[in-house]
């Protein structure tokens, strides 16, 4: 029996799906899509197995049966409509309990196209992973050679290489927010309410306003990004003077050794600074990559996390109880763009949209048509207050 060991960063996500919908004019038949997809997932035999809440592992035997390409006939509906709700919810409970399988694939058939929808558990991938295996699927159908990702669980830190004592005392040498009774209660509050909260609020930025943005800053794309997006937020919040961002970063690359092409869960969110309302693009620039560069401190923060994790210390890199409230200070941010969602080609042509993955962030930025405008997503409270007049 083999085993994949779930880390801190796995668990984390352990309750989440991570989902992806791509919507085409027409698409291969479902055989040709089965045997790439067959393809594609040989490399990652855990994406094959079963979840043991036990040992907090997934087993297999390498006997295991492919996921199976379910097709559908939805001609009753149109591109234009939610794909997710045109596919079973994937079972989050199912997976955890062993009884469910981790991926989820299926060929639609709409009335005036074709969609190719992926779900599955987040605890075995983050965005980077899951979209470079549908990346890959395409490719493959293509009839294109494509490099499997590097599957090492033993490349994440050991959470035991720092004592309990060791872990304690460097985060809060570092300031680390402690999670006491007051601020796990609001934090737990704020969870609960943003699952109630099933609005979003959409800016449209064109790909020459983003052009534009960039030229009058001096700042790249993510920068320039932020700005607008939390300036638009501030509008509405008029005596807020300063605040926090914090942004998803994909750590391959950058911190513990980690290659650019793991497969698994490697993203954390990462404090980038404090700012005042009249912060520039520029000045975001600069913090971001002074963070982002310093493979040092990120290095520590992902062993002070594991660590801190497994010995169920009350601390936290920030105060989770301000993120998603009704007046926050901290502004958490995931830049999805670099994920290139709308550029999954399975030999049809790039796709007409390829539909979020409706996770509870913040604020995201997406782009759902190749070349189109990037959609700047406010989710939560946040959508709350964007809709204030």
């Amino acid at each position: 029996m083999e085993t994949w060991k779930l880390t801190s960063f796995d668990l984390f996500c352990l309750d989440m799906v991570i989902k992806g919908a791509w919507v085409y004019k027409n698409l291969p038949d479902a055989q040709a899509l089965q045997t790439s997809l067959d393809a594609v997932l040989k490399p990652y035999p855990q994406l094959l197995g079963k979840y043991d809440e036990r040992q907090k592992c997934v087993l297999w035997t390498g006997l295991e049966e492919q996921i199976r390409l379910v097709e559908l006939d939805r001609r009753e509906h149109s591109v234009l409509e939610d794909m997710y709700a045109l596919v079973p919810k994937f079972d989050t409970g199912s997976f955890k309990g062993g009884k469910s399988r981790i991926l989820e694939a299926y060929r639609i058939t709409l009335g005036d196209g074709a969609a190719v929808v992926l779900q599955g558990a987040h605890a075995l991938m983050d965005g980077t992973t899951f979209y470079r295996i549908a990346a890959d699927w395409g490719r493959i159908t293509l009839g294109h050679a494509v490099e499997a990702m590097t599957v090492d669980q033993n490349l994440i830190p050991n959470a035991d290489a720092l004592t309990k004592e060791q872990t304690l005392s460097r985060i809060q040498e570092l300031g680390w927010s402690k999670i006491g009774f007051k601020s796990l209660f609001r934090m737990l509050f704020n969870m609960v309410t943003m699952k109630f909260i099933k609005e979003t609020y959409t800016l449209q930025v064109s790909q020459d306003e983003v052009a534009s943005m960039r030229a009058e800053s001096g700042a790249g794309t993510n920068a320039a990004l932020c700005h607008y997006a939390i300036g638009k937020l501030l509008e509405k919040l008029p005596s807020k003077e300063n605040f926090t961002i914090i942004e998803t970063a994909d750590l391959r690359g950058r911190a513990c050794g980690m290659p650019e092409n793991f497969c698994g869960n490697f993203s954390q969110a990462v404090v980038i600074g404090e700012f005042s309302r009249n912060a520039t693009a520029a000045d975001i620039q600069e913090a971001a990559s002074a963070i982002l560069n310093n493979r040092k401190a990120l290095s520590e923060n992902v062993q002070l996390s594991t660590s801190s994790s497994l010995y169920r210390l009350p601390y936290f890199m920030f105060d989770a109880s301000d993120m998603n409230s009704p007046d926050p200070q901290l502004f958490y941010i995931n830049n999805q763009l670099k994920l290139k969602a709308c550029q999954v080609d399975f030999g049809t042509g790039l796709p007409l949209k390829a539909q979020q993955a409706m996770l509870p962030d913040m604020i995201k930025f997406w782009q759902s048509e190749p070349n189109g405008p990037i959609q700047i997503i406010y989710g939560g409270y946040a959508a709350k207050i964007m809709k204030r007049k």
